[in-house]
């Protein structure tokens, strides 16, 4: 199974506060994310993350990658700076791209961490799924 998601922001302390988040602290917060992403995404479904994953170390992306089940694809975002990272493993992921068009269900369906305006095959019934915008 396909699942999309985007904006987890692991270690960003200060998302809970911006979003208004229902966590105490990073680890707390941190810890609840795994735990809701696990009991969704099972080990051989397909887990499609469109950017800002983490405002973190490479280090501490690679322990929280080897939390999270499933076959895990990156479209980058603007705050995953831990690509940038030499201690960053990307074999965590299958692949890290900017934007990406796949078929789901009969659909194609186009990813990118930014909405737009115009995608792919948009006027044949193609989704165009996105984060960045949290609360707006």
């Amino acid at each position: 199974m396909n699942f999309f998601t985007s904006d987890c922001h692991f270690f960003h302390k200060n998302i809970i506060r911006y979003e208004d988040r229902p966590f105490r602290s990073v680890s707390e917060m941190n810890a609840a994310l795994i735990a809701n992403w696990n009991r969704k995404v099972g080990k051989n479904d397909h887990a499609y993350i469109l950017g800002d994953l983490g405002f973190c170390s490479g280090e501490e992306m690679n322990g929280i990658l080897a939390q999270l089940s499933g076959h895990k694809y990156l479209i980058k975002g603007n705050h995953d700076n831990f690509l940038f990272d030499k201690n960053f493993d990307k074999r965590n992921f299958v692949w890290i791209k900017d934007y990406y068009s796949l078929a789901d269900g009969g659909k194609s369906v186009v990813l990118f961490h930014f909405p737009i305006a115009v995608w792919d095959k948009q006027h044949h019934g193609s989704l165009h799924l996105y984060g960045h915008i949290h609360s707006n």
